[in-house]
């Protein structure tokens, strides 16, 4: 190993990392300030981001499901956790379709931004405490990277947005 320790992957760090970054795309997209090239790059990360965690996650928790005996009411919460994601990816399509910087566009961002604050808190005092409750540590464990690994998986089958004219949100 060349003196390097293999740190183990903390799925709860994961999952707040994905939650963070997304929090943060949407804040420039609820910023009554943001620059047309700043929303652009936000709007494809939040788009990027969100559908890898929730694709990743979505496998990643199915395969759990499967493999583990996990109790019924663990698999509700999984299923509750999928159809957030569902309606997070709704939302983010109803945003795509608004003019960015107008009224439409700073309601839509917002709830986004709110539905997705409230699926991470559910997530990551809720569901993963089940899971951990639910399964060994080293199934747990196992959870973690199956998550990494999933989520660049599907990063890497993802296409950034092609450029787009985007109009400065301030004249709008």
């Amino acid at each position: 190993m060349h003196g390097f320790a293999r740190m183990p992957i903390d799925l709860v760090a994961l999952l707040r990392r994905d939650h963070d970054e997304l929090e943060r795309g949407l804040e420039v997209l609820t910023d009554p300030h943001a620059t047309a090239a700043q929303i652009r790059a936000a709007l494809d990360g939040v788009r990027l981001g969100l559908l890898a965690h929730s694709e990743a996650e979505d496998i990643v928790l199915d395969r759990a499901l499967a493999a583990l005996a996990m109790p019924d009411r663990v698999a509700a919460m999984v299923a509750r956790a999928r159809a957030a994601h569902l309606e997070e990816e709704g939302a983010l399509s109803a945003l795509v379709c608004a003019v960015p910087g107008s009224p439409t566009w700073r309601e839509r961002a917002q709830r986004l931004k709110d539905l997705l604050h409230e699926h991470a808190l559910y997530e990551e005092h809720q569901l993963i405490a089940a899971l951990q409750r639910a399964t060994s540590a080293d199934a747990f464990a196992r959870l973690a990277g199956a998550f990494a690994t999933e989520r660049l998986r599907q990063l890497a089958m993802l296409q950034p947005s092609a450029p787009i004219y985007v109009g400065d949100p301030a004249a709008a």
